[in-house]
Formats: structure tokens, C-alpha cells, sequence
């Protein structure tokens, strides 16, 4: 990295209202861990070089729920996200009832690649998974397409 790169955020953490991620940003000046650039509010601040990439990560193309949504309180959908980069993850989503009724049934339910939200909807489902992109927690939450 050097002055007058284009660089791109790879992660917010904490900087969510300053940074968007994938977004390239120009390198006005640079030190042994940090870049200052111009931020989201148009002002030059230091950020460190842990949030940027000299490349950009894939975006994500599509978010395709794979199941028909037949009770917004208690179901488990399946989802498939696609990447511009032709990558394909998949994850399920559930509710707090969907687990109760399973804990039911069974005396333990594994929750890998599941994520629990409060009502089943196309646009809850679509902003969980844009908040998870958001914060890089996706793709430790999704199972890749082989």
C-alpha cells in the first residue's frame, strides 16, 4: 500500500456509520500501520490497514430463499447466497418456536449453519444476512456448495 492507492474496506467493525464495506477509498496518507483516507463523512481520518485490501472482496449477486415460507413463526428455510465470484453458500434459517417444538422431539438440536431470528419473512431473512455480511460473520454461518 501507498499514497494514491485505491484501496478497499474489507470489514466496519466499528466504524459502521464512517466505512462501508467493499467500498474503495484512496490513501491520502500512510504509516507503519495505519492509512488516512476520507471516510463515508467526508472527513480524513486514520484507520488501521487491518480494514483495508489493495482487492476487492466478491459481492454478494443474489439471495435466493430456496423454501416456500409456510408459518412466519415456526418453519426452518433454506437459503442460497450467490457471489460474484460464482461462489455459492447455503445456510438455514429458524425461529425460537421451531427450536422449542424440535427440543420436543429430540433432547439436543446442533445449530450449525442455522440462524435464529424472531419471524420468518423475505425481508428479515435478506437483512440478516446483509447484517452478517456486514460484520464478516457470513461466511463462518454458511455451509459452501462443493
Amino acid at each position: 500500500m501507498k499514497i494514491n492507492d485505491k484501496i478497499y474496506c474489507k470489514d466496519v467493525g466499528g466504524y459502521s456509520s464512517q466505512l462501508t464495506k467493499r467500498e474503495s477509498y484512496i490513501i491520502k496518507e500512510i504509516n507503519d500501520a495505519n492509512v488516512r483516507i476520507q471516510n463515508n463523512e467526508g472527513r480524513l481520518r486514520w484507520y488501521s490497514k487491518f480494514y483495508f485490501s489493495l482487492n476487492n472482496e466478491p459481492e454478494i449477486i443474489s439471495i435466493n430463499i430456496d423454501d416456500t415460507i409456510e408459518n412466519i413463526e415456526s418453519d426452518a428455510i433454506e437459503v442460497t447466497i450467490t457471489f460474484s465470484d460464482k461462489a455459492k453458500y447455503w445456510m438455514t434459517f429458524t425461529t425460537p418456536k421451531y427450536l422449542d417444538k424440535m427440543l420436543d422431539e429430540e433432547s439436543y438440536f446442533s445449530s450449525k449453519h442455522f440462524i435464529i431470528i424472531k419471524s420468518l419473512t423475505e425481508e428479515s431473512i435478506k437483512l440478516t444476512v446483509l447484517k452478517l455480511d456486514e460484520q464478516n460473520e457470513l461466511i463462518e454461518n454458511c455451509k459452501k456448495y462443493e
